[in-house]
């Protein structure tokens, strides 16, 4: 892995209200931690993930959606195997 790519990602949900018929939708929101510590919120997946394999997105952000709350912040998933970290969820 390389300097530039972040090493974790998680998953935060929320219940917002939908743009047009103002109902309540499940949104899911995607932080990036990088190698230095700090972290990235509301990161575009495909555009940080897709520099490897395909796959390693879709392994990735599958884990993420099993392991995230209905409502709430999931826990750190290793990038690019789609382990999830051990520990509890960290606040948003």
């Amino acid at each position: 892995m390389q300097d530039f790519d972040p090493v974790e990602f998680r998953a935060t949900a929320a219940i917002e209200r939908s743009r047009w018929l103002r109902r309540p939708v499940r949104r899911v929101r995607f932080d990036a931690r990088w190698n230095d510590g700090h972290v990235e919120h509301d990161v575009d997946l495909v555009e940080l993930m897709y520099r490897r394999a395909p796959a390693d997105h879709q392994v990735t952000r599958q884990a993420m959606l099993e392991h995230c709350p209905e409502v709430g912040t999931g826990r750190w998933v290793l990038w690019p195997y789609g382990s999830v970290l051990p520990g509890a969820a960290s606040p948003a």
